[in-house]
């Protein structure tokens, strides 16, 4: 019972972490494209409307409102991917793609061992461990979500959607995106490096702002920073919703509302307790267990 709480617990801060940051990038896009000012009032609104679709999304069902909510964002997320990439520095691209295969896979070892033995703490506390707590909240809720979308599938077929494919995928996006950004910094005079220093959620649009169509592909992001959240936000809900109901796989209604509502005032009162810092030390301390 006590492993089952502290899951619960770490899976609930976990994902209200990735609701509040969601919602500070959405108020930032929101705010480039329409002047909507960057504020919690703005953002509270943002994560309430956020915490009702993934609610109803997740009393729907895996094979209803989560499966949608998936499908409808990958195919939005490859189109963005291919218009930058044939809009983008292609060539440039091409290149930092190969380069950074061989840099990763020469440095894994060497940074999933890094330590603070020769400084650079606060870089450390900012991303590296803020963001390896942050994952390993995440463990027992992917876990199971996982277990519960794989029933009937064989291991190779596991194997290959959970590790290979998403690995393969998360490469290529952030190279296409984080290469495209690289290169209008270094090569075509831009500031995407002094914007990100001033607003870290602006990274995304300030890259977008470079190239044609950028209100089109700025709504699209926003849609897709919505749809990436809420549904992360229905499974867990769902998840949350099995843990507390005897493993059961198919929670009773009024136990998925439950956690979707407090999942939702969760996310609202660490952003007044303190913001970002508040979302960071919460998921740290949830995910030592």
């Amino acid at each position: 019972k006590l492993i089952d709480v502290l899951a619960v617990f770490a899976t609930l801060f976990g994902t209200t972490t990735s609701l509040g940051l969601g919602a500070l990038q959405v108020n930032n896009g929101l705010f480039t494209l329409f002047g909507i000012p960057v504020s919690n009032v703005t953002q509270v609104v943002i994560i309430a409307a956020v915490t009702a679709i993934f609610t109803m999304s997740a009393v729907t069902g895996v094979s209803k409102g989560i499966k949608f909510l998936s499908q409808g964002s990958t195919v939005m997320a490859v189109a963005l991917f291919v218009f930058m990439l044939v809009v983008g520095p292609t060539v440039f691209i091409a290149n930092l793609y190969i380069e950074s295969l061989g840099t990763w896979a020469t440095d894994f070892f060497r940074m999933s061992l890094q330590g603070t033995a020769f400084g650079d703490l606060e870089w450390m506390q900012w991303w590296t461990y803020f963001m390896l707590a942050w994952w390993v909240s995440w463990g027992a809720f992917v876990g199971v979500f996982l277990a519960r979308i794989s029933k009937g599938r064989t291991i190779r077929g596991f194997i290959v959607g959970v590790l290979v494919v998403p690995s393969v995928v998360f490469f290529t996006w952030f190279t296409v995106f984080g290469g495209t950004a690289i290169h209008v910094d270094m090569f075509e005079g831009g500031d995407i490096a002094k914007q990100t220093a001033d607003d870290i959620n602006s990274a995304f649009f300030a890259t977008l702002a470079h190239f044609p169509l950028a209100s089109v592909t700025s709504v699209v992001a926003i849609l897709l920073v919505l749809i990436f959240f809420i549904s992360g936000a229905d499974a867990n809900t769902y998840v949350l919703g099995m843990m507390t109901s005897d493993g059961t796989l198919t929670p009773r209604r009024g136990v998925l509302i439950l956690w979707g509502v407090l999942t939702g005032i969760t996310a609202v009162v660490l952003m007044f307790a303190g913001g970002l810092n508040a979302l960071q030390n919460t998921v740290i301390v949830a995910s030592l267990p």
